[in-house]
C-alpha cells in the first residue's frame, strides 16, 4: 500500500512539474524568427484594393513601427497615396510599393511621408521617409530604378538611386553621399538651383555602352564671393549700391553633374570634382 501511495505522489509530482514547464515554456522571449515574422504586413493580399484606409494605415504603422507626430491636424491630413506592384532593377520579382503621407510634423521629422518596398507576402525590404521617388528606366528592355529625392525642411538635399541586390535595396548613385553634391537646393543661404531639384538626364557620356546620368540646371548666386571665399549681399557699382538677393542674383552659371556608369562597382560616380568646377567647396 505504501508502494501504491509513493508511486501515486511521484507521477502526481511529475505531472504538475510538466505542466509548470508547458506553462513557462508559453513564456520563452519571441525568437528573431518569430520576430521576422511579426513584420509580415497582411493586408497586401487585397490588393489592390483598400478596403478600409483607417485600418490600412493603423496596421501598416503597427507592423513596421513607424513614427508619426501625431495631432488632430494630421490625423485629417494622413493618407495613402501609392499602393501599387512594381518591379525593380537587379530582379525579376514582384514587389509592393506604399508611400504613406502623414501631412504635418515637426521639422526634424520632415517631409512627413514613408515609403515602403514590401515582398508580396508583405514582408520589408526597404523603409524610407524620402521628399519624393520616381521609377526611372536607365538601361533599355530592363526594369526601372527606384529614384528618391532626400531633402531636409531647410531645402538641401540629393537624389538615391536604388536596385535590388541579393534581396536588399542597394543604392547605385554615389553623388550625395560619397561627393556631397547637392542635386536638391531651395535653401536661401548663399546660393540656390534652378529648378530647385536638378533636371535628370539619361545619356550614354562615355560612349561605353552604357547609359550615364546627369544633374542639370543653374546654380543661382545670392550672394557674391571674394577671393577669400567670403561671402556678401551688397556692393557698390558704377556708384550705385547694389543689393543681392533671390529676386536680384549676384549671377547664374549652367551647371552638369555627369556621374558615369563603373562596370566593375556597378555605380554612377562622378566623371570630376564638380565641387571645385563649380565653386562649390568651402
Amino acid at each position: 500500500m505504501k508502494t501504491l501511495l509513493t508511486l501515486t505522489i511521484l507521477t502526481l509530482m511529475t505531472w504538475g512539474c510538466g505542466s509548470k514547464q508547458t506553462t513557462k515554456d508559453k513564456k520563452r522571449p519571441v525568437t528573431k524568427a518569430q520576430e521576422k515574422e511579426a513584420t509580415f504586413f497582411s493586408q497586401v493580399a487585397d490588393f489592390p484594393t483598400i478596403r478600409d484606409t483607417t485600418q490600412f494605415i493603423a496596421y501598416l504603422r503597427q507592423s513596421f513601427d513607424l513614427e508619426v507626430d501625431e495631432n488632430t491636424i494630421q490625423k485629417t491630413k494622413e493618407k495613402i497615396t501609392t499602393f501599387k506592384k512594381v518591379k525593380i532593377y537587379g530582379s525579376d520579382k514582384d514587389y509592393f510599393f506604399i508611400e504613406y503621407d502623414y501631412g504635418t510634423g515637426s521639422m526634424v521629422s520632415y517631409p512627413w511621408k514613408y515609403q515602403l518596398l514590401l515582398t508580396t507576402d508583405g514582408q520589408l525590404v526597404k523603409l524610407l521617409s524620402r521628399q519624393r521617388f520616381d521609377f526611372i528606366r536607365i538601361f533599355p528592355n530592363q526594369s526601372p530604378f527606384l529614384l528618391t529625392v532626400t531633402a531636409t525642411a531647410k531645402g538641401n538635399g540629393g537624389h538615391e538611386i536604388f536596385k535590388i541586390s541579393a534581396d536588399t535595396m542597394e543604392n547605385v548613385y554615389d553623388g550625395y553621399f560619397d561627393y556631397a553634391i547637392k542635386t536638391y537646393d531651395a535653401h536661401e543661404d548663399n546660393s540656390v538651383y534652378e529648378p530647385k531639384e536638378l533636371t535628370l538626364k539619361i545619356n550614354d557620356y562615355n560612349n561605353d555602352g552604357f547609359n550615364d546620368i546627369a544633374f542639370i540646371g543653374k546654380i543661382v548666386f545670392i550672394q557674391g564671393k571674394t577671393k577669400n571665399n567670403d561671402w556678401y549681399d551688397r556692393e557698390t557699382v558704377n556708384g550705385k549700391h547694389v543689393t543681392y538677393s533671390l529676386n536680384n542674383p549676384f549671377k547664374k552659371i549652367p551647371v552638369e553633374f555627369v556621374f558615369l556608369y563603373d562596370k566593375q562597382t556597378l555605380h554612377f560616380k562622378a566623371r570630376e570634382n564638380y565641387m571645385v568646377k563649380y565653386g562649390l567647396a568651402n
